[in-house]
């Protein structure tokens, strides 16, 4: 133990040092465009590795075009290492990012190159500090080095206004402890942003009417709303808008009028938001907004399907990260009782992270299997995608299924498995699903 309190004291000292052994490449993966108030990922991920303990560095961009929203959704490339308890952790902790990205620095502090002031966050400066150093021993008492390449965080940010965004690192410093060596990387990435600078952003909460069990959750469900009307916040982002819309091969539902005054661009979900409102499976906001383009949480999509298929609560068995006291904690529970969610193998479930274009397809077949509905899969289908190679080996069959079945077609000649599941692509498939399952 000792050794792995001094190992990490000797952090601190390596500013001092001049030795340069190990290399590192970064690069950074975010959209070549964008439109003002659209919200969108950006990856930084390490393409080149010798190993290293620490990492210092600092994201920078121009905050009058876009600007940091805190942790993104969560790559399944994302470096992670094991700690003392056998558990997997992540390097770059959402947290980590969500911290850095609201902190308001004091004025002058160094790190920010004389723009803080004490009252402006990271994140109106244009400067995110991460620091991150890995805190588990290997066999010989050090502290562990990480060799994989892959993403070492994803940020979200806000299009705030037209213009081109530089969204950049410089000098990255990588670091090990024993021996004390420390080498640099650089990465740069470009997005341009068009449209009408955003005046506001929208943070209002969307109002759901929470489906609720009855006595211990074994009788009948029943519609009611709480005391506050149980709200679903979204985490102040909105999400990136689809540069592809989603491709629909089958006939829409009949068309019900909503009332949503923001889907003109969506024409080609419009009929399954509607059909879905008028079932009550889904809401939008108080201004009269659905928000197609947004992201959707993982909570918020088993909440969505969970009240579509009409699922119960019950038992009371959960993940380990959803608080008995959340407004999706009792869809969460019956979608697992169901076995139509199985969580991460580590017994979470990440309810916040924004879900996945894969992770949706491997609870909407599970949807259909709850509901006694077999769906064939066929991991040729795949091959018919320029990314359909990229899809990650737990979720191949699933994604295949859904291909199929004709239930997703794919953006153009894409699948975009890890991509972000929007509002609006959500709607379409648990649409597409309740009218397989007929």
């Amino acid at each position: 133990m000792k050794k792995i309190i001094a190992a990490a004291l000797a952090l601190g000292l390596m500013s001092a040092v001049n030795v340069y052994a190990g290399s590192a490449s970064m690069q950074i993966n975010a959209p070549a465009s964008v439109e003002a108030g659209d919200v969108f990922d950006v990856e930084f991920d390490l393409t080149e590795n010798t190993g290293f303990t620490s990492l210092d560095m600092i994201i920078e961009y121009d905050p009058s075009v876009v600007r940091a929203k805190g942790a993104g959704a969560v790559a399944a490339d994302t470096l992670t290492y094991t700690d003392g308890n056998n558990m997997t952790q992540m390097f770059i902790t959402e947290n980590l990012l969500n911290t850095m990205t609201n902190i308001k620095p004091e004025a002058n502090d160094a790190n920010y190159a004389g723009k803080s002031n004490g009252s402006l966050s990271a994140a109106e400066i244009g400067m995110i500090k991460v620091s991150a150093f890995v805190s588990a021993a290997d066999e010989n008492m050090m502290l562990k080095k990480i060799y994989d390449k892959g993403t070492l965080c994803t940020v979200c940010f806000e299009a705030i206004a037209s213009g081109n965004a530089d969204i950049h690192v410089q000098n990255a410093k990588f670091a090990t402890v024993e021996p004390i060596e420390s080498w640099y990387a650089d990465a740069s990435a470009n997005v341009s942003v068009g449209g009408a600078a955003v005046v506001q952003t929208e943070t209002a909460a969307e109002a759901t009417t929470a489906r609720q069990s009855s006595g211990s959750g074994s009788g009948s469900s029943s519609e009611r709303t709480t005391k506050a009307q149980e709200t679903v916040t979204e985490a102040a982002t909105n999400a990136v808008t689809e540069a592809v819309t989603e491709a629909t091969t089958s006939a829409p539902p009949a068309p019900v009028n909503a009332g949503f005054t923001d889907l003109g661009n969506h024409a080609w979900a419009v009929s399954y938001i509607n059909d879905l409102a008028a079932k009550g499976v889904i809401n939008g906001y108080s201004d009269g907004t659905f928000k197609p383009g947004s992201n959707v949480k993982r909570c918020d999509f088993v909440v969505m399907l969970s009240r579509a298929l009409g699922l119960e609560n019950n038992g009371t068995d959960n993940f380990t990260d959803v608080p008995a006291g959340a407004y999706y904690a009792n869809a969460v529970a019956a979608a697992k009782a169901a076995g139509i969610v199985n969580g991460n193998g580590d017994g979470t479930f990440s309810p916040e992270s924004f879900i996945t274009r894969q992770d949706m397809m491997i609870m909407a077949k599970g949807a259909a299997e709850y509901k006694g509905v077999v769906i064939n899969s066929n991991l040729a289908m795949l091959d018919n995608f320029a990314d359909g190679s990229s899809v990650s080996a737990y979720a191949k069959e699933s994604v295949s299924a859904m291909i199929n079945a004709g239930i997703v077609n794919g953006t153009g000649n894409k699948i975009e498995p890890k991509g972000n599941t929007t509002r609006a692509q959500a709607a379409v498939i648990i649409s597409k699903i309740l009218d397989y399952i007929k």
